[in-house]
């Protein structure tokens, strides 16, 4: 029986589940699988069964970010008023990484800050936004004694990197993927001697530009050297690029419907209030303009999940649609 053929069976399993649990929301594609020394597609490079990590640590912007950025505990994902950022979220419920934690057990420690870079100093259009060299630091100047081999760091950036080329100009693409290198650097060295790293890309939001393509590569092949460099009992990593899963959406291969969706649309037509919102949220691919909903956090999830189980060194070349 072919390796597709089990996947789609596996799929449509997932689909009559989550007509309960995601409301009707589900994966209509699989992970697009490639090599580490090869162009950028979704890789684990050996990561552990996510469900052996008892803590994860997040950087990144609004798609991570759950309103406490310090580390800390996080509000409920629930209403406040008629803010549409649910316990501080750019989002209508958990986000994506936060999903992982609720289904693995693990503790989530969250320092993503909603318009992060990668370094401000790179973007005079982004000079007061927070971005991952202060987001690390705030990380390390708190001092945690975190057992690396059960702790995952989640790095989401690029989103907000790319948008500010089109202001400021492309020249500092190559730079910036070089500091999420050198952040990563940073706390595989001591004292947090990590050892453990999911990274996630969505910085062109399914469409593809000559900056983000620069960003994404340089990221991804600094991350194969790196683990050649440092060995991978050293540095342990996975890749998982969702660009398949936004095109898969908002293209016409398969198409928002195949999802569950009734629109690849947002619900609100502000940030800042509910007021005018759609009446169907959960049947919406963004919450907020650009931002995804919170049952679309919750198949980005599950796309994660998938790729780290499927896309292993011993399926090196698996596509699956």
């Amino acid at each position: 029986m072919s390796s597709t053929f089990l996947l789609l069976g596996a799929l449509a399993v997932s689909a009559v589940a989550d007509t309960v649990r995601n409301d009707g929301i589900h994966l209509a594609i699989g992970p697009h699988c490639g090599t580490a020394d090869g162009a950028p597609m979704d890789v684990n490079t050996g990561l552990a069964d996510l469900k052996t990590f008892s803590t994860i640590v997040s950087f990144g912007d609004s798609y991570t970010a759950g309103g406490n950025a310090d580390g800390g505990p996080l509000l409920r994902a629930v209403q406040n008023g008629d803010s549409p950022k649910f316990g501080g979220r750019y989002t209508n419920g958990p986000v994506w990484a936060e999903n992982i934690a609720n289904d693995t057990g693990a503790l989530y420690m969250d320092y993503a800050i909603s318009g992060a870079v990668t370094d401000a100093t790179l973007w005079p259009s982004k000079g007061s936004n927070s971005d991952f060299v202060h987001q690390v630091q705030l990380f390390l100047s708190q001092n945690h004694t975190l057992d690396p081999s059960t702790t995952l760091y989640t790095v989401f950036f690029g989103i907000n990197d790319i948008t500010a080329s089109r202001t400021d100009g492309a020249a500092n693409a190559p730079r910036a993927a070089q500091v999420v290198l050198d952040q990563i650097a940073l706390l595989l060295g001591p004292p947090t001697n990590a050892v453990s790293f999911l990274i996630a890309d969505d910085y062109g939001r399914g469409s593809v530009v000559a900056a983000g393509e620069t960003y994404k590569n340089a990221v991804f092949a600094g991350l194969h050297q790196m683990q050649l460099s440092r060995g991978a009992d050293a540095f342990t990593y996975a890749f998982v690029d969702f660009k398949y899963l936004w095109s898969a959406v908002l293209g016409s291969d398969p198409g928002f419907a195949v999802f569950g969706y009734n629109s690849a649309g947002a619900c609100t037509v502000s940030e800042f209030t509910v007021q005018g919102a759609c009446a169907d949220p959960a049947h919406r691919f963004y919450w907020i303009s650009g931002h995804p909903g919170k049952q679309t956090h919750r198949i980005m999830a599950d796309y994660i999940e998938l790729a780290l189980e499927q896309c292993v060194p011993t399926t090196r070349s698996c596509k699956h649609k």
